[in-house]
């Protein structure tokens, strides 16, 4: 047998015993950590150099392998994770210094109140043109669809949706300047 045959079956033999040995000795270790570690020997074993050269005793070479490579995991700079609630000396958290660059009360409610609007405007327009608008934006169905169900020609669907929306932007305008201003800051 070759060197990469014999490791190859005693991969496959030994496996779950590598794996679990790796377990016992990181104790704070998830099975995932483990099963790194172990691939990690294996692949190491598997790009030496000197891969020719038989091993006298795989088990006692790899059992060996594991426990360095356990040692080096230790050695390894833990990245400790901070609670956003722990206080530093002058008596704030992470979580009162760092902002939420996320949320903006002051636009988020702008944008509701602008939907808001819009909505109401396209309530208060004639239903057919509400029932183009709607049809169309809302639930994506074609001109050419809402003119099969309503039996409509498509040039009196366009002039339709096209008076509801002039009609929405009269509606708006004075909103509109409002909503520019305070979305360009």
């Amino acid at each position: 047998m070759n060197g990469k045959t014999s490791i190859a079956v005693f991969w496959e033999n030994n496996h779950h015993k590598l794996v679990n040995f790796v377990k016992t000795k990181l104790a704070d270790a998830s099975h995932m950590d483990s099963e790194d570690i172990v691939q990690d020997v294996i692949l190491s074993m598997l790009n030496r150099p000197d891969m020719i050269k038989p091993i006298s005793n795989l088990t006692a070479y790899v059992f060996r392998a594991l426990k360095n490579k356990i040692i080096d995991e230790y050695r390894k700079p833990q990245n400790l994770t901070k609670s956003l609630d722990e206080l530093n000396g002058n008596n704030l958290s992470l979580y009162d210094i760092i902002p939420d660059l996320k949320y903006e009360p002051q636009k988020s409610y702008a944008k509701d109140q602008l939907r808001n609007q819009i909505y109401a405007a396209i309530n208060n327009l004639p239903l057919e043109q509400k029932q183009v608008i709607v049809e169309t934006e809302f639930n994506e169905v074609s001109f050419k669809e809402l003119g099969k169900q309503l039996n409509i020609p498509i040039g009196t669907l366009l002039a339709r949706k096209h008076r509801g929306l002039k009609a929405i932007q009269k509606e708006l305008k004075h909103i509109k300047e409002e909503h520019n201003a305070l979305f360009s800051i």
